[in-house]
Parts: C-alpha cells; sequence; structure tokens
C-alpha cells in the first residue's frame, strides 16, 4: 500500500502568490500596462517626491511642498535638514518603496492592508503637502497632484477593501515592480544625462555640493537601489 503524500501548507499557499507575482512582474516587463503606464509615471514622481519631503522631516527639515507635472517630472520644496539625505531621497526612496511592497506580496491579508495603507497614506500626505502649491505660482500643477494623489489613494483603498486575494496580491506585486523598476530606469537615464540642462537632476544637485561627478552619484544610487529591490526578491521568494 502506498504511503499518502503529504504537502506542506505553506507551500500550498506561496504557489498562487508566485503566479500572481510572475503576472505582475511580465506585465511591467512586456508594457502590457498602455495606457495604465502613464497613472504609474505619477505614482512613482509622487513617491519619489515624498521621499524628498519625508528625508528632510526625519532629519529635523521642513517638508514645505510639492508638485507633480503632467509630463511626469515633480519637484518638492523643503526647507533645512540634512541636504545629503535629502537628495538621494527620492529615487533610493522610491527604489525602497517597491523592495518594501516586494517584501509585502507574498501574503494575501498583508497585501490587502498594504494597500489600504498606502492608499490612506497618499491621500493624508498628498493633502498635507500638494495643498500649498494651490496657492502658488505652481497652481495648476497643484491641481494634477492632489487629483493624481488622491485619485490613486482612492483607487487603492478601494482595492483594499473589495478585491479578492489574488488581486491584492497581483496589485501589490505590480506597484512593487512598476515603481521600483522605474526608480532604476530613471536612474539609468541620470548616467547618460548631459553634465547642465534647464532643470537640474537631484545627481547634479549632489554633485554640486559634493564636487563628485553627477554619473557617479547616479550609478552608486542605481547599485544601492538595485541590491535594495534584488535582496527584497531574495529575502522573500527565493531564500527556503
Amino acid at each position: 500500500m502506498r504511503a499518502p503524500i503529504h504537502t506542506d501548507p505553506a507551500a500550498r499557499a506561496v504557489a498562487p502568490a508566485r503566479v500572481m507575482l510572475l503576472a505582475a512582474l511580465a506585465a511591467v516587463m512586456v508594457g502590457w500596462l498602455g495606457p495604465l503606464a502613464y497613472p504609474f509615471r505619477l505614482l512613482t514622481t509622487l513617491v519619489h517626491e515624498l521621499g524628498h519631503g519625508l528625508a528632510a522631516l526625519l532629519t529635523g527639515g521642513a517638508f514645505l511642498r510639492f508638485v507633480v507635472f503632467p509630463d511626469g517630472s515633480g519637484v518638492a520644496y523643503t526647507s533645512g535638514g540634512l541636504r545629503w539625505l535629502i537628495v538621494p531621497a527620492g529615487y533610493l526612496g522610491a527604489a525602497l518603496f517597491g523592495a518594501g511592497l516586494i517584501a509585502l506580496g507574498r501574503s494575501p491579508r498583508r497585501s490587502q492592508i498594504a494597500l489600504g495603507a498606502l492608499g490612506i497614506a497618499l491621500i493624508l500626505l498628498t493633502l498635507r503637502y500638494a495643498g500649498p502649491t494651490l496657492l502658488s505660482a505652481q497652481a495648476l500643477g497643484g491641481l494634477l497632484t492632489i487629483a493624481a494623489g488622491a485619485g490613486l489613494g482612492t483607487l487603492l483603498l478601494l482595492a483594499a477593501l473589495r478585491a479578492g486575494p489574488a488581486v491584492a496580491l497581483f496589485l501589490i506585486n505590480l506597484l512593487a515592480f512598476r515603481v521600483g523598476l522605474s526608480a532604476l530606469g530613471d536612474l539609468g537615464a541620470l548616467i547618460g544625462a548631459p553634465a547642465a540642462g534647464p532643470v537640474q537632476s537631484d545627481a547634479q544637485a549632489m554633485a554640486a555640493m559634493t564636487l563628485i561627478p553627477a554619473p557617479v552619484w547616479a550609478i552608486l544610487w542605481a547599485l544601492v537601489a538595485g541590491l535594495a529591490l534584488g535582496w527584497a526578491l531574495w529575502r522573500t521568494w527565493m531564500r527556503r
């Protein structure tokens, strides 16, 4: 008589999550998002600019306001704090954001909680720190920023409340890869960017403070971002 085969319950639980992980990664890599790529571009910029602002707050400075423009670029206005931490916090913050979501993207329950928390945080932070932009010369940009941040935050919150476990897993991994890989792609573009341009990049700002060339900073940040994303993938999905 053949002995019954027992499978590990944890392994059975991971299998559907792997499917959602691979589906999300494939959607990003093959460009399946199509028209949805634009909202994700805006989300990446929102995370980037909020990274600057939160770094300012954490280092004793002030986060005054931020704005996202229709072309997907953005700028954060801060005062005080440690500039050498605030400046790289945009790209590295987006990469760490992606890495954190990857770490949460194995559990359906944690994925739903993360979607809800992210939605609420996005709404509140956008209203608080993009609201003052409405009183500036960038008022139109402020309207777009609030519409993007509050709108995307609301959609994420609704997904957390209404979506099933499989959809939550897919969405959290889609967000992780889209934002994390976008940060890497933006850093790659900085490496070959001209030394000067109409708008100063974060790498150029660091170069002005340290006299180290901007491409060196872009390469360094890309390495840190890649390591963060790679470590999150290994820690969550590959380590036994």
